[in-house]
């Protein structure tokens, strides 16, 4: 799909078509073609069609019928109005579809082409063999990772292998319907797959819809209709188990396999679940761990989600730390299934044997058992571990939505595995927490605090205006020194004039201050020699907003009355500045 953005009014429904004949002046049947302007481009469509030229109405766009005419050729020409008034319907089909759908625009003739020769691209679909047609076309496909295509062959083999059982192999894509996925639900809801048990609900759904999903690929090349198949009513079977089964490992039980003693695979299997424990990643974030960025002196990890492409910047606890550093940080990439493999074993070993309940949804039956929890551990048991164990900690949910990228609290409650009995210790703690708090606020308060807050003209003007990195820069200035690539003390500079929280600290303090005229020109005087710098600051590092702070300041502290200056008149101002080395050169030292 053309995805560009639509640059001016476009009046689809006024498009209009015409008939013309290939050859106007010949005394042969000749082609009729669809002719019509597009996106300022000529089409011209194929009828399939012939007649004679002196047999066409061009004012009326039809063959005659008449008298005059053979039986023979009024039954020809019979044939081409009714073909022409069929395209012509099948025309105001497409211009409805597109004033309907403008997203769709920028695929206006590839989609005019759908609907003109329907019938044609009907007939040649019920010669494809879908089952191998989607086999190629994924394995073709470079949008969609090796792990998502070897799935999706899967799927397709489990397809297949029905289909063959019904007797309804080899299928076209006009044959594939929601009676037929009803059918395939049917026949995985009664599929035995090992000990007398049929596949779980959560399965059947999963598969149905894995193909379902497949099948929209189809339909991007035009193979099939979601819509028409009525492939986008189905309805996922709903599962009794719900979310249940999955389980998180508490700190104790994540600390018993990081101690255990390993080697191999199966030490680095061991090392990277416990790290995503810690940092509450996927399991195919791995590379993007390897590529991340280090931050705030190694405390934080900056990573792009491989699933989302999310940017999401994670705080590294201590063992997170020392993972990392023990693989500097270029952990080596398995299979999710190599994972699997080892997980069980691993968690065996570290005695995490506690039992959980797992509830098990296949057909009409319902079975509830007993199992130790190392026998539910996989890849994603670690993001889900991080969760709630931070909100164990006590850390907000949507503090912890930030680390693990998640947009939604829908999406993230499903992570949530507490316990009534969890939530109720966490806000115990919380409580109790808060009255040690409160006692020691109580003590502090009898004993004289340092206020950091300035209370003399000196102090005031370096808090607010950050006079005092001024005059520490601007000996730099005077000497050649290029100040502008002192990225830090610039955005220490900055930040001071634009935090809104200083001011309201000292503006009583300033206004007193102020009412002596001496004070006051003081102020003026220093402010005023400090302002070339600061628009030369904002100039260089396009920052409107500080200017305009600086300016509000000056006001609110009734030092000199000025008018804010709206963005755009500040960037003109910019504009008209001279550079601050060209000052510089005419200033005789």
């Amino acid at each position: 799909m053309n995805n560009k953005a639509q640059t001016g009014q476009i009046f689809f429904y006024e498009v209009q078509a015409k008939f013309n004949l290939r050859e106007p002046k010949s005394n042969k049947p000749t082609n009729i073609y669809l002719v019509c302007r597009i996106d300022r481009k000529q089409i011209r469509l194929s009828t399939g069609v012939k007649v004679y030229p002196e047999h066409w109405n061009v004012k009326k766009q039809e063959a005659y019928i008449s008298c005059r005419l053979s039986e023979l050729d009024n039954l020809n020409n019979t044939i081409v109005n009714t073909k022409i008034i069929e395209i012509k319907n099948r025309f105001l089909q497409y211009k409805r579809y597109l004033c309907d759908n403008p997203n769709e625009i920028g695929n206006s003739v590839k989609i005019l082409k759908k609907f003109i020769y329907k019938d044609t691209m009907e007939k040649e679909k019920q010669n494809i063999n879908a089952v191998h047609w989607l086999r190629n076309t994924l394995a073709l496909d470079r949008t969609i990772k090796d792990s998502t295509r070897a799935d999706y062959v899967k799927q397709i083999k489990f397809f297949e292998a029905f289909l063959n059982e019904v007797g309804k192999y080899p299928i076209n894509f006009s044959d594939i319907n929601l009676p037929l996925i009803k059918d395939y639900e049917s026949y995985l809801f009664n599929k035995e797959v090992g000990k007398g048990k049929t596949t779980k609900t959560t399965t059947v759904g999963n598969k149905v819809e894995k193909i379902i999903c497949i099948l929209k690929r189809a339909e991007q090349q035009g193979m099939i209709d979601i819509h028409e198949s009525n492939l986008d009513k189905y309805k996922k079977p709903r599962s009794k188990e719900g979310d249940s089964n999955d389980i998180f490992l508490t700190e104790e039980e994540i600390s018993k396999i990081y101690a255990l003693e390993l080697s191999g695979k199966e030490e680095q299997v061991r090392d990277l679940f416990v790290l995503q424990c810690w940092i509450g990643q996927r399991f195919t974030d791995t590379q993007s761990i390897n590529e991340g960025i280090m931050k705030d002196n190694g405390n934080i990890i900056e990573i792009i989600q491989e699933k989302t492409k999310h940017k999401v910047s994670v705080p590294l606890l201590p063992i997170a730390k020392e993972i990392l550093a023990k693989y500097e940080n270029q952990f080596p990439i398995f299979t999710n299934q190599t994972a699997l493999n080892y997980l069980t074993k691993i968690g065996e070993k570290a005695g995490i044997t506690r039992l959980h309940t797992v509830v098990e949804h296949r057909g009409d039956e319902v079975t509830k058992k007993q199992v130790p929890v190392y026998k539910l551990i996989k890849t994603h048991t670690a993001r889900r571990s991080f969760i709630c164990n931070m909100l164990l900690r006590g850390f907000d949910a949507h503090l912890i939505m930030k680390i693990t990228g998640h947009n939604d609290v829908e999406s993230f409650q499903k992570y949530v595995k507490l316990t009534s009995n969890d939530a109720a210790n966490v806000i115990l703690e919380n409580e109790a927490n808060q009255i040690k708090s409160s006692k020691k606020t109580l003590i502090t308060k009898e004993i004289p605090i340092a206020n950091d807050v300035p209370t003399d003209i000196e102090g005031i003007l370096n808090y607010v205006f950050a006079l005092d990195k001024v005059n520490e820069l601007f000996p730099l200035l005077m000497k050649g020194i290029d100040i502008y690539g002192l990225d830090d003390e610039i955005n220490e500079l900055m930040s001071i004039i634009k935090d809104r929280k200083r001011l309201p600290k000292v503006l009583e303090r300033a206004k007193e201050l102020f009412c002596d005229d001496t004070i006051k020109e003081v102020a003026i005087n220093k402010l005023l020699c400090a302002r070339p710098m600061l628009e030369q600051i904002g100039k260089l590092k396009n920052d409107v907003t500080a200017y305009q702070m600086f300016i509000n300041n000056l006001s609110e502290l009734g030092i000199l009355e000025l008018n804010i200056p709206k963005s755009a008149d500040v960037k003109d101002y910019y504009n008209e500045l001279p550079n601050m080395v060209d000052v510089l050169d005419k200033i005789e030292l």
